[in-house]
């Protein structure tokens, strides 16, 4: 498919994923319009190239903003969400706001515009707390466990509403994606900096593992779910490798030289975690290609940089 001046959307494109995607997009030379509820000035992730997308500050929550994007869009990527789960359980009005309202407002947007595609990012937590490995598609989900699973259940089940009209949609379900620029409210971040800060790590437990994939996979994952024909899902993104995080906070420890203490306490979320992804290389033509160590080595050297200089 050639992306060139492509009009594309991607909303939340001031986040984590949301910026790395708007990169890819840029190199590939589409005409890229960006949704989110900062000002311009203050998107730190897209600074780099502010100068080469269409922004729209625009609270996706609010029918009458999701207008102002204007009409003529060809494929939306639907990112924006309050996508840590503690502050959904905190603020469980302003995760349904945003996850369950603001997602129908953009469907909603995409019917009456005609959008060829919509791709929604869910995520692997609605397997539970207690998946079996390694998990497919086909496995029990627990949309009721939390504020978030539920919110990211209810966003799956409007795509397939609209999927069943007029709104072409895909559902990815998104394992632990790490990279530079991710916020130090997830776990790989979280480490560095404390290595960083304070000369020590401290973690609750080394006993749970998770599927940890780089950013830049993800992004290709979702470039992917364009450039096919399939509609529908969900479909895993995940690395498809289970990463003891006891052994990772071990490898940041060593790697900033500082010490390491478990304080032997029961973690949030599951025990295990490990994708498999044999539906993403079938349907999409997917694989991950950057090894998690050398993904682990890019992300602590920018947490450095941004420190340091």
């Amino acid at each position: 498919m050639d992306w060139k001046s492509k009009k594309v959307l991607v909303t939340g494109g001031a986040g984590f994923i949301g910026s790395h995607l708007v990169d890819k997009l840029i190199e590939l030379e589409a005409d890229v319009t960006v949704v989110d509820i900062k000002n311009k000035d203050n998107l730190k992730n897209l600074n780099h190239v502010k100068n080469d997308i269409n922004f729209v500050k625009c609270d996706v929550t609010e029918p009458d903003n999701v207008k102002k994007i204007g009409d003529d869009i060809t494929y939306v990527f639907h990112l924006a969400a309050l996508a840590n789960p503690r502050e959904c359980e905190k603020n469980p009005e302003l995760a349904f706001k945003i996850n369950v309202i603001g997602t129908y407002n953009v469907l909603n947007f995409a019917n009456q515009n005609k959008i060829k595609k919509v791709v929604f990012t869910s995520s692997a937590q609605l397997y539970g707390k207690n998946p079996k490995v390694p998990i497919d598609e086909n496995h029990p989900i627990e949309p009721e466990e939390s504020v978030y699973n539920l919110t990211k259940r209810i966003g799956e089940n409007l795509c397939t509403l609209f999927n069943k009209s007029n709104v072409p949609t895909v559902i990815l379900r998104l394992f632990n994606s790490f990279g530079p620029r991710q916020s130090i409210d997830y776990f790989i971040p979280t480490v560095i900096n404390q290595a960083l800060d304070k000369g020590f790590v401290e973690l609750w437990s080394d006993k749970p593992t998770r599927d940890f994939i780089f950013v830049e996979d993800t992004v290709r994952a979702l470039i992917k779910t364009v450039e096919n024909d399939f509609r529908g899902g969900p479909i895993n993104i995940g690395c498809g490798r289970e990463i003891n995080v006891g052994d990772l906070g071990r490898q940041i420890a060593s790697d900033l030289d500082v010490k390491i203490k478990f304080l032997n306490k029961e973690v949030v979320g599951p025990n295990r975690l490990l994708c498999n992804n044999k539906m993403a290389q079938k349907v999409l033509g997917w694989k991950p290609e950057v090894k998690f160590e050398d993904g682990l080595k890019l992300t602590i050297n920018w947490f450095k940089k941004k420190k340091y200089n």
